[in-house]
């Protein structure tokens, strides 16, 4: 009897070839253009946003050149990045889930919310500002970023709110809003969508603009952003129109005359402390130690729309500082 051949084994395959993951591209520079009439040699023309700031920046109308929004004192961008108004750029990282006031004065008051991620390798949460809360006299204005999983920069995800009721502008640049109470408030589109100016007349200009963590950053800077949340936050810029001499918060106290920055000089990133110190109890509670503001603008509107009448027996004046008036016949 013949012995019967084992079966053959087909030689085996080699695995399959295991290739790194692609690594995330930086995003495609953004386009804009002066938007000011007065500048007739620049008005219009387009520019490619910088390198170290694809998709936020501006052109300045006088250079006729794009700068970053987030390299001029007033800014609050990135992982909290300050630059404040004596021009030194610092962080503040505060604590995700929590409020902080970013500034305080009599006049007015701005609290931020941060969110985050908890690095396990750090002391510190990674954060962002997701939303502002500006109290005013006896109003109440919040612009918040909406929480999103995939980013759609044609989705607006922008939350708007004047005295608790919500806001609606149509999605296209140039369309605005605006409060008829004595001190005018407006708010603007400045894009179709994700990026607006507010202003209080004679308070302060904001300018908000809503952006990811977008996978290259997250590689980057290994923040660990996952799949079911970009951690769309907050870039902001801050225009004050007076201060007083009194005025306090994380960035408020930079604008004081006889400030002294505190921050770490010549260190890759410089930090401002004082967690405790700045920390609210709430987006719109102007509780933190250093608060300033005094809620009576209703009483002031109630003076101010007296003077508009002919009252010409009254002879009223301020006291010495001006925070009194008194009126004789």
């Amino acid at each position: 009897m013949e012995d019967t051949p084992p079966p053959s084994v087909p030689p085996s395959s080699p695995p399959p070839p295991v290739y790194p993951p692609p690594t995330p591209k930086p995003p495609t520079p953004k386009m804009v253009k002066c938007k000011n009439k007065y500048y007739p040699s620049c008005y219009a023309n387009q520019h490619a946003c910088p390198a170290s700031c694809p998709e936020s920046c501006q052109v300045d109308c006088v250079s006729c050149k794009p700068v970053c929004k987030c390299d001029k004192p007033g800014a609050v961008c990135q992982d909290p990045r300050f630059i404040g108004g004596d021009g030194i750029t610092f962080y503040f990282h505060g604590k995700k889930d929590k409020d902080f006031c970013l500034v305080s004065d009599p006049e007015f008051h701005i609290n931020a919310h941060f969110i985050g991620r908890r690095n396990e390798n750090m002391k510190r949460d990674f954060t962002w500002v997701q939303s502002i809360g500006i109290l005013y006299g006896t109003h109440k204005i919040s612009v918040a970023a909406l929480k999103t999983s995939t980013w759609d920069d044609s989705i607006d995800r922008l939350a708007l709110q004047f005295n608790d009721e919500p806001i609606f502008l149509p999605e296209s640049d140039g369309a605005s809003w605006k409060s008829e109470t004595v001190r005018k408030t407006s708010i603007t589109r400045i894009s179709n969508t994700n990026e607006v100016v507010i202003d209080v007349e004679n308070v302060v200009t904001i300018t908000a603009k809503i952006v990811p963590i977008t996978e290259h950053e997250s590689r980057v800077h290994n923040y660990g952003i996952t799949s079911d949340d970009c951690f769309a936050h907050l870039e902001l810029g801050f225009k004050f129109v007076s201060l007083s001499d009194e005025v306090n918060g994380v960035l408020g106290q930079t604008y004081k005359k006889d400030y002294v920055s505190k921050v770490k000089m010549g260190v890759l990133m410089p930090i401002m402390g004082g967690d405790r110190k700045f920390a609210a109890s709430g987006l719109f509670n102007a509780d933190c130690s250093v608060a300033r503001f005094q809620a009576n603008e209703e009483q002031s509107d109630i003076f101010k729309a007296s003077m508009n009448l002919e009252l010409p027996s009254l002879n009223c004046n301020s006291g010495i500082y001006g925070r009194g008036v008194v009126c004789k016949r």
